[in-house]
């Protein structure tokens, strides 16, 4: 399999009225492929040139496209070419908070030391899991991950990537925090979330009580699970998403907005990328 090559990111955006300013030059530049037609191009997380799944609706665009040769939607690959941006050496000691996922297996290829994690008790779901890595020659258990209790020791990974959890996290400052305090000084973290562009604040669309029950603020919002099911969203994340990062210890953060139509990535998808 060919690798992959570390692509370069727009400079990013690290608060509303900077990206209001630039967001109409920067949208023209979105483009609506073709339903039902295969898409050809070059995987930014496994390295092949296959081409990609033919979307049949727009948000194909960010959920859909899968890789033709390793499986991964599109804002997996999104991700993967941001963290090929950072330039990190192949023994460098990365965390993701997904195990069994076309990106998970992908980037093993790449981060020998890579370690994922899954938010799952029960033990029949966790073997389900296991199997699916074993039939992909991934022979591993599968890892329970909390990202608000991190198991790892301050200052040891030099990367986290997290796609399409915070969002589901009723405190994600705490998440924040915990990604901040395993990373190594200078350490990346790589996340996707819902980002809502047009918005300067985020908005808490539900909180958990004092007896740990959960309180709406307006209509319950579910997002698919890949795993199965629907999970509560807690957070509707706007442009003081970076500053919330920064409070939390990291010494910069900006949002990117990936996009590449001849790896696949037509219209641009949100990636959080911030350095400890």
């Amino acid at each position: 399999m060919v690798g992959p090559v570390a692509l370069s990111v727009d400079p990013g955006w690290s608060d509303y009225a900077a990206w209001q300013a630039a967001a109409p030059d920067v949208l023209l530049g979105d483009a609506e492929p073709a339903a039902g037609q295969a898409v050809a191009g070059r995987c930014d997380a496994c390295g092949a040139g296959r081409g990609f799944l033919p979307p049949m609706q727009p948000a194909d665009t960010r959920e859909g496209m899968h890789c033709a040769a390793c499986g991964c939607m599109a804002r997996q690959r999104a991700v993967a070419r941001v963290l090929a941006s950072a330039g990190l050496d192949p023994g460098a000691r990365a965390y993701l908070t997904e195990q069994a996922s076309p990106l998970y297996v992908a980037l093993r290829t790449r981060f020998p030391m890579l370690i994922g994690s899954e938010y799952v008790h029960a033990p029949l779901r966790r073997l389900r899991l296991m199997l699916w890595l074993w039939r992909r020659g991934v022979y591993q258990q599968v890892r329970q991950g909390d990202v608000t209790r991190l198991l790892f020791a301050d200052a040891t990974l030099d990367a986290a990537l997290s796609l399409d959890v915070l969002e589901h996290v009723p405190d994600a400052e705490a998440a924040f925090r915990e990604f901040a305090r395993v990373l190594r000084p200078g350490g990346h973290l790589i996340a996707t979330v819902p980002f809502y562009q047009d918005a300067a604040h985020s908005k808490r669309i539900a909180s958990l009580g004092q007896g740990g029950e959960v309180v709406h603020h307006g209509p319950a919002e579910f997002h698919g699970d890949p795993l199965g099911g629907g999970v509560l969203c807690f957070h509707h994340f706007g442009w003081d998403l970076p500053a919330l990062l920064i409070r939390a210890g990291f010494a910069h953060a900006r949002m990117h907005y990936v996009r590449d139509a001849a790896c696949g990535l037509p219209r641009g998808i949100w990636v959080l990328a911030a350095r400890r």
